[in-house]
């Protein structure tokens, strides 16, 4: 099943950072990662953001929630951040 992704302020911002860092190829990565959600309780909730289930891809975690089939991705940050930056 195909989903139609959203991606919040907060997760689009991310992303903005995170460009200049990451290989073309991984950035690719990351922002293709919730396409290949085939059922949206794929992904384990985050420990952080019990809301939120999570994609790794390589360092970084991907944050989403869904609502009528709709996956809605809050957050994108590096693994090595403290983890409490998902909580804002």
């Amino acid at each position: 099943m195909s989903f139609k992704v959203f991606w919040t302020a907060s997760a689009k911002g991310d992303l903005r950072k995170i460009i200049g860092v990451v290989s073309n190829d991984k950035f690719t990565e990351i922002v293709e990662a919730p396409l290949g959600i085939v059922f949206l309780e794929q992904f384990q909730f985050d420990e952080y953001r019990v809301d939120c289930r999570r994609i790794i891809v390589g360092n970084y975690k991907l944050l989403y929630q869904f609502k009528d089939n709709v996956i809605i991705v809050v957050r994108v940050f590096n693994t090595r951040q403290d983890p409490n930056k998902s909580l804002k």
